[in-house]
């Protein structure tokens, strides 16, 4: 492999990191600093995908239903998600954001946007354009990869 290219794709690498890091400082007293990882991600999927039942979060998660059943536990206990009964099958346990979690995504997108007006407001139309394609192109890179490895 070129060195060249290595070092370039170093740089980038760092560049995007340290941005991350700066804004990260800036807006994370806004954003709710008890999630862990696998909880924001586990809120993301009720956000995006709806209400859900344990098996198919433990599936989009690629985990257990009792790993699911914990992240649940504790969520639902603090008021970021709810559980209800199905009304199409008693037995089915519906799970979907409560007040809490529908807050964090709330804030989340005020970040966003004050992260738009204060930081890329100041690039281009054109170059935010590139990038776009740029990171679409990866994107597609590295799917079709993983794709052909499975």
């Amino acid at each position: 492999m070129e060195k060249e290219l290595i070092q370039l794709v170093k740089e980038l690498n760092q560049i995007e990191y340290e941005t991350n890091v700066m804004l990260t400082e800036e807006f994370s007293t806004l954003l709710d600093e008890t999630l862990t990882t696998k909880q924001a991600l586990f809120l993301s999927l009720l956000q995006s995908h709806g209400p859900l039942q344990t098996f198919e979060l433990a599936k989009l998660m690629g985990t257990s239903a009792s790993a699911v059943s914990q992240l649940v536990g504790r969520l639902e206990q603090e008021g970021f998600i709810k559980r209800s009964i199905s009304k199409k099958d008693r037995r089915e346990i519906i799970i979907e954001l409560d007040t809490r979690g529908h807050d964090y995504f709330q804030k989340q997108e005020e970040i966003e946007l004050a992260i738009i007006n204060k930081y890329y407001s100041q690039l281009p139309k054109g170059e935010l354009l590139q990038l776009k394609e740029i990171f679409m192109k990866l994107h597609a890179i590295v799917s079709n990869a993983q794709k052909n490895s499975d």
